[in-house]
């Protein structure tokens, strides 16, 4: 996810942005900036970097108490840990210009390399896979024909909805039985036990060939929605069973109408769904950014 504070920094340097980063060029270096776990990420690529431009952006990062990076070819990756509050965009910025004003000055006479051939050439920003990057008109006509073929060979496997729908059916049957033994020995339902019904039913889809597309994302929550109530339900009848020691069908319907019964049954299983509704946001959005990526190149865009 892309924050308020870099679209901000990004829209005054000019730069563009994909779905989840901030890219383009300031100068002769390629930049890109993008949010993390407590953290922010700058990477700048220069034309090149040798050994003497290492240790004297160690001195740089040093002097502005930065200790966490890392080299990459041709470039730095920066982190700005956000312990307690966000890292300040102006920091950042102040950052970003010595280092590139080093890098043009130094490397006057040179373009940033394509990150597919690595030839110093014009090109332009590109997201592909998980990440943006540069790359030239060639090596994006060979990627587009290679993404093509590979999204042409994805159509012609033997992947439906229903195929995903009993996997993903079947696969969540064990998040029945680890609520059904949170409710039996610890005497309480574990309302966190409902991710792994949706954990499990992700992996069954995919497992049984399911289609990766925004409707199968929901094939896959319907059935851990449906799921999660059957194993709270089936963990109060086993518990009940326990109880009376035998096993009388009638007499657990009878138990599970009772006001009170119904009551709690509803606010276990409304609890669990609030609780699980975290993990399937999240999976709706990785599975259709899947298809999505199945589907095309997507080129960086104004901020």
């Amino acid at each position: 996810m892309l924050w308020p504070g870099l679209k901000k920094l990004g829209k005054e340097l000019g730069l563009k942005r994909t779905n989840s980063e901030v890219v383009g060029m300031v100068k002769n270096c390629f930049i890109r900036m993008f949010d993390g776990n407590n953290k922010k990420v700058l990477e700048i690529f220069s034309p090149q970097i040798d050994h003497t431009d290492k240790i004297h952006i160690e001195g740089i990062l040093k002097q502005n108490k930065i200790k966490n990076h890392d080299w990459m070819i041709n470039g730095v990756r920066i982190i700005f840990n956000e312990y307690v509050c966000p890292y300040s965009t102006v920091k950042i910025k102040n950052l970003l210009f010595i280092l590139v004003e080093y890098f043009s000055q130094k490397y006057s006479d040179n373009i940033p390399q394509c990150h597919n051939c690595g030839i110093q050439k014009e090109a332009d920003i590109y997201f592909v896979g998980n990440t943006s990057n540069y790359i030239c008109a060639d090596c994006l006509k060979k990627m587009e024909k290679d993404i093509n073929n590979e999204y042409w060979e994805y159509k012609q496997l033997p992947t439906n909805y229903f195929s995903g729908f009993i996997g993903a059916l079947l696969f969540a049957i064990p998040g029945i039985i680890i609520t059904i033994l949170f409710f039996v020995f610890f005497h309480k339902l574990a309302a966190v036990s409902a991710l792994v019904y949706i954990a499990l039913g992700i992996k069954g889809y995919k497992v049984f060939k399911g289609k990766i597309t925004p409707l199968g994302a929901f094939i896959v929550i319907i059935v851990g929605l449906i799921m999660i109530g059957v194993g709270i339900i089936m963990a109060y009848s086993v518990s009940i069973f326990k109880k009376m020691k035998t096993i009388d069908m009638d007499m657990l319907i009878r138990i599970l109408k009772m006001p009170e019964v119904e009551e709690e049954l509803s606010m276990n299983i409304i609890l669990s769904y609030v609780i699980s509704s975290f993990l399937i946001v999240f999976q709706l959005f990785e599975m259709v950014k899947e298809w999505r990526f199945l589907k095309k190149i997507q080129k960086a865009r104004k901020i």
